[in-house]
């Protein structure tokens, strides 16, 4: 039975292979957490150029990645790496809107469906920050405008009826969203007629 351990050398070869690749996706999924986070920071402290230039580095990080994890299917379509790729598409599409003004569809942006959808999902939290540094700033209108769009998401990927197992982790992220738009949406109304009883009352005692 000599042939067994000849098999068994045979898999640990492998799995040698396996382990060095998992080690370098561990480091670089803590990378392009990180950078994603720090895009999204860099464009609310409107430093859009910066954020441009980190999400340009982190595609390429990416893409050279995707071809490393090419022959290891289940290390590329793990829980680890697709909540890394999450983050970027938050971070990507928020940038794509505040530049742009439009969002960007998993093909041109190459990737998966999950990360893109649980990515979408976790964009309508950051709109709702956005739209709150945009009430402060007296843009209430410019609010309007990005809970609008993340309604739009929220309406979209809430009508999407598949499994747990097809979709993992996309209905949570819909019920949170909910909460966030409706939290939103009541501030943004009770500031709204905040701002019409004062422009009534300087009216008033400004005849």
């Amino acid at each position: 039975m000599a042939e067994v351990s000849r098999y068994i050398r045979a898999i640990d070869e492998v799995l040698k292979s396996k382990d060095e690749v998992r080690e370098h996706l561990i480091r670089a999924v803590r990378d392009i957490i990180r950078d994603s986070s720090l895009a999204i920071t860099y464009i609310h402290l409107n430093k859009v150029s910066d954020a441009e230039e980190l999400l340009r580095k982190l595609k390429h990080m990416i893409n050279e990645l995707d071809s490393r994890l090419n022959p290891h299917p289940e290390l590329k379509y793990s829980n680890l790496y697709l909540s890394a790729l999450t983050e970027y598409v938050e971070a990507s599409q928020f940038f794509s809107l505040v530049k742009y003004g439009r969002l960007r569809s998993p093909e041109e942006m190459e990737i998966h469906y999950i990360p893109y959808l649980q990515g979408m999902l976790d964009l309508v939290g950051e709109l709702k920050r956005y739209s709150l540094e945009l009430v402060k700033s007296g843009t209430i209108e410019d609010a309007w405008k990005y809970l609008n769009i993340a309604n739009e998401i929220y309406e979209s990927v809430k009508a999407l009826d598949y499994p747990e197992a097809l979709i993992p982790g996309i209905r949570h992220k819909v019920d949170v969203s909910r909460k966030v738009l409706e939290d939103l949406r009541e501030f943004l109304i009770d500031v709204e007629l905040r701002i019409k009883l004062i422009n009534t009352i300087s009216k008033s005692l400004n005849p």
